[in-house]
Order: structure tokens, then C-alpha cells, then sequence
């Protein structure tokens, strides 16, 4: 009786969800346009071929995310799954990296303690170098 856009009431339902899926998608793009971007000479619509291809999203659709975001409405679902999985399986690599960096700087920090046998050497000229203080007459 009241559509899909509208409650009982009158209120809008499902717009918010439809244009945080919008969001969400141009963020996931950009996002992965940055991961693909080769360097100086790259241009933006070699990137946008690029993902195209791998994403299997048309290249016009990644054009429209991109530059006329503002104009659409919502985003198709299969688009939608697509950029998620993919800005997903970047971020999971992000995460493994970081857990390999955090892994390799724990294992060092043993071999570095064990190395240094010795205590550093104190300041010269100072009270803790083991010197007796100066006294003054009065």
C-alpha cells in the first residue's frame, strides 16, 4: 500500500542504508584505487581498467562511482559484494603483514638484549660517574 520507500508513518525507510551502501562503496573504490595505483606516470583511467578487469565491475560503473557519486541514488548489490570482498582481502593482507613486521621485531629484541653484555658507560664529569662530589667551604 505505502511502496517500498515509505512507513505507515510517512517516514523514509531504507534510504539511510542505501546511501551508506553508496558511501561505503565509493570509499571501498577509492581505497582500492589507491592499492592499485603503479607510481608517477600512472593515469586514472589505466587504474580504473585495471580494477575493472579484476573486479569483473564495468569500467563505466567504476566512472560513475568515482565522478558521479553524487547524482546515484544507490549501489548494485553485486557491485557493492564485489568492492567489499576485494577492499576486504587488501585489509586481511594489511593485517597479516603487520602481524609478520610485529613477529620479526619480537624475535629481534632477544638477539639485540643478548648482545649487549656490558653496561653503558657513564657520563663523565658527573656526580654518577661514580666520582665523589665537590665540597664546598662555607
Amino acid at each position: 500500500m505505502y511502496g517500498n520507500w515509505f512507513s505507515a508513518r510517512g517516514n523514509s525507510v531504507g534510504r539511510k542504508m542505501n546511501t551508506e551502501a553508496l558511501a561505503d562503496a565509493v570509499r571501498f573504490y577509492r581505497r582500492l584505487k589507491d592499492v592499485e595505483f603503479r607510481g608517477r606516470g600512472d593515469r586514472e583511467k589505466s587504474i580504473r581498467g585495471r580494477l575493472s578487469q579484476s573486479l569483473g565491475i564495468a569500467e563505466s560503473y567504476l566512472f560513475r562511482l568515482e565522478y558521479k557519486a553524487h547524482e546515484m541514488k544507490d549501489v548494485a548489490g553485486e557491485a557493492y559484494r564485489r568492492l567489499r570482498s576485494a577492499y576486504d582481502r587488501i585489509c586481511e593482507k594489511n593485517e597479516e603483514a603487520a602481524d609478520r613486521y610485529k613477529a620479526e621485531r619480537l624475535s629481534m629484541d632477544g638477539i639485540n638484549e643478548t648482545a649487549v653484555e656490558e653496561p653503558h658507560a657513564q657520563s663523565v664529569g658527573t656526580v654518577s660517574a661514580g666520582m665523589p662530589a665537590r665540597e664546598t667551604e662555607s
